[in-house]
């Protein structure tokens, strides 16, 4: 993960966040909030670099994002989710914008995470994304949801830390096609990069996506490659690396549904 702008959090920040978790309920997954790329970026603050994509933004070019940062906080403000907050600083009355708990509460949890894992999938689609911070709280371990499509809408979700799996599943498998488990087949990095054009179980996938992991205060990003076709689902690794970091083998597995819910533990290990 690239080195953020630090970002300071105040006490009504930090329970906005414990309230968001608080919401998350046994077997369920509760919605939170809806924001678009705009909104995201200016809540968080157009000077801290963004942790995840913004794609209906990236999309406009050279388009001004201050201007597009005002027309955002006066939708938010004619939906009540934003309100004028007047604050002393240095003897002076300063108004600034302060946001409805509702959303402040997953804008923290995104910067507080003690794991966060990712998926990046392409499809026939275009490319969709689902981030997942995890959390510990009052006994608990709690997912904050951050699933953005390629319009630039992101939705946020909580859930028991026992249902990321199944979250997981669904999302690299659109087409419910994981069915079997089989033994992994090993690759050198030369042996595969001839094989590719010829792996059906490549070519034939209609969605492919890349899933990432990474835990608070490690350099270490583990990810795993994963190929959603029509007669199956397959898993590649890279399962030994040379002293940069780069595969020297690879593994490719057909994978169950059970494989696949299997995978977050996998690239963030507990």
């Amino acid at each position: 993960m690239s080195e953020q702008k630090p970002m300071q959090f105040g006490p009504d920040d930090v329970e906005a966040a414990r309230v968001t978790l608080a919401q998350a309920r046994d077997g369920e997954v509760v919605g939170i909030v809806i924001l678009t790329d705009e909104e995201v970026t200016i809540l968080d603050g157009p000077e801290h670099e963004q942790l995840v994509p913004t794609p209906w933004i990236d999309a406009q070019g050279e388009a001004d994002r201050s201007l597009m940062g005002r027309v955002a906080l006066r939708s938010m403000a004619s939906r009540e989710l934003v309100v004028p907050a007047e604050t002393d600083e240095s003897g002076s009355k300063v108004t600034k914008i302060k946001a409805h708990p509702g959303i402040t509460g997953p804008l923290v949890l995104r910067r507080t995470a003690r794991k966060i894992l990712s998926v990046e999938r392409t499809s026939s689609n275009g490319k969709d994304w689902l981030f997942a911070y995890l959390h510990h709280e009052e006994g608990r371990d709690v997912v904050l949801e951050e699933e953005i499509s390629g319009q630039g809408h992101h939705v946020f979700s909580v859930y028991p830390e026992a249902l990321l799996g199944e979250r997981f599943e669904k999302f690299l498998d659109p087409t419910g096609t994981a069915l079997l488990g089989t033994a992994a087949k090993s690759y050198t990095a030369e042996a595969f990069q001839a094989a590719v054009p010829s792996l059906p179980q490549l070519k034939e996938a209609v969605a492919v996506s890349i899933v990432s992991g990474v835990a608070r205060g490690s350099d270490e990003l583990l990810n795993a490659s994963v190929y959603a076709g029509p007669h199956g689902v397959y898993v590649l690794r890279g399962t030994e690396h040379d002293p940069a970091g780069e595969p020297v083998t690879y593994s490719l597995q057909e994978v169950s549904a059970r494989g696949l819910r299997e995978l977050p533990a996998e690239v963030v290990p507990a």
